[in-house]
């Protein structure tokens, strides 16, 4: 079950407070694992995917009359939601001792191996969950495992997130976005 620990909506919405009491029902529901995240897709999309705010990329999605006020919207997002690595890690410490066992599963721009391996040995999180390193690094896992990598390559720009409004395949556009 994938639950917000914070959904940053401009009236309170899901607290770390509540989604403990959420996640303590769940547990007495049987349920297997709970993966914590953040954001609301309408009022702080931002927030769910920390990082550069692709200004450019996601106005390009508006049709062609909109796209300068679009541009002028998104662009007072940027340097809003800079990448804190672990930043649903403050929200784990609050529900994992709600969780009686249950895998706690955590999301929330894991960067450094060394600090996926601290929330874990911690007892913040039982696993870490990734997306965007994976689009960027399909073989990460075998990498780490491997001892080949210390750190996702993964930049946190955004830009395979912005694929999705243009109907473009999710994939790492770091260095260049399609024309459309």
């Amino acid at each position: 079950m994938k639950l917000s620990v914070n959904e940053h909506t401009p009236k309170q919405g899901v607290t770390p407070e509540l989604a403990r009491r959420y996640s303590q029902w769940l547990v007495e529901e049987g349920i297997d694992g709970i993966e914590l995240s953040c954001g609301s897709a309408v009022y702080s999309f931002m927030n769910m995917c920390r990082g550069d705010v692709p200004v450019n990329e996601l106005a390009l999605s508006a049709p062609t009359w909109q796209r300068p006020i679009a541009w002028f919207v998104i662009k007072r997002l940027s340097g809003k939601y800079d990448l804190v690595e672990g930043y649903n890690a403050d929200g784990a410490k609050v529900i994992k001792p709600a969780m009686n066992g249950i895998p706690l599963l955590l999301v929330g721009g894991m960067r450094t191996v060394s600090r996926m391996e601290a929330l874990i040995s911690g007892g913040i999180a039982d696993f870490i969950s990734m997306s965007r390193p994976f689009i960027r690094e399909p073989h990460l896992v075998k990498r780490i495992k491997e001892k080949k990598a210390d750190k996702v390559s993964c930049v946190s720009c955004n830009k395979c997130l912005a694929a999705v409004p243009n109907s473009l395949p999710v994939q790492c556009h770091d260095k260049s976005f399609p024309k459309i």
